[in-house]
């Protein structure tokens, strides 16, 4: 099991309510990711960064989880099978797309996060389809500074939803208490947040 010291002897149930009243008010989606490994990966940040809820939009809707070492026990997941479906969060979230090569796309440094935002991920190669684009309300790039075009999308996940809970739970007051000082990670024998 690979998780902190305070749920070591914890079951599965247990850790995914204490996970729960933990979450921050974001949301993240994958929009037609092909490879297990990317979804994974999201998945095992969206746990890291404590996001509410994980939607995967993809036809097929089983997915090999081993690459998120067992977080996907303890995070909300849920497969969409029609962009019907994702567009019925629209009442519930505020889309914002993650994309390079868009002229409408903002920076991540300057970009100022709202709590119920729903990040939107496209595939590898293709990106965010047009039809889910046109529902964003904004679309946030990493800028980037060498020779390769893009990142892996399971690395940008992790960088974006670093950023939106950086920036949230300070400047706007979602820590709701939380033992959470910038820079220092707690220890893993503390039980209290």
């Amino acid at each position: 099991m690979n998780v902190i010291d305070k749920y070591k002897e914890w079951q599965v149930d247990l850790i995914r309510e204490e996970v729960n009243k933990n979450t921050f008010p974001y949301a993240v989606l994958m929009e037609n990711w092909g490879s297990d490994y990317n979804l994974s990966t999201l998945v095992r940040n969206a746990n890291a960064f404590g996001a509410k809820e994980v939607f995967y939009l993809k036809e097929k809707k089983k997915w090999d989880p081993r690459g998120a070492v067992g977080t996907h026990h303890y995070t909300n997941v849920q497969h969409l099978s029609s962009y019907e479906e994702v567009e019925k969060l629209k009442k519930r979230y505020k889309f914002v797309a993650i994309e390079n090569g868009r002229w409408s796309a903002q920076e991540l440094a300057n970009y100022e996060w709202k709590a119920d935002t729903l990040l939107v991920f496209g595939e590898e190669g293709n990106g965010i389809s047009e039809r889910l684009l046109a529902i964003c309300e904004d679309i946030v790039y990493i800028p980037q500074y060498g020779s390769v075009r893009s990142l892996n999308v399971g690395t940008t996940s992790g960088i974006i939803m670093n950023d939106l809970v950086s920036k949230t739970i300070y400047n706007v007051g979602l820590n709701n208490g939380r033992n959470t000082k910038r820079g220092t990670r707690r220890p893993q024998t503390q039980t209290a947040f």
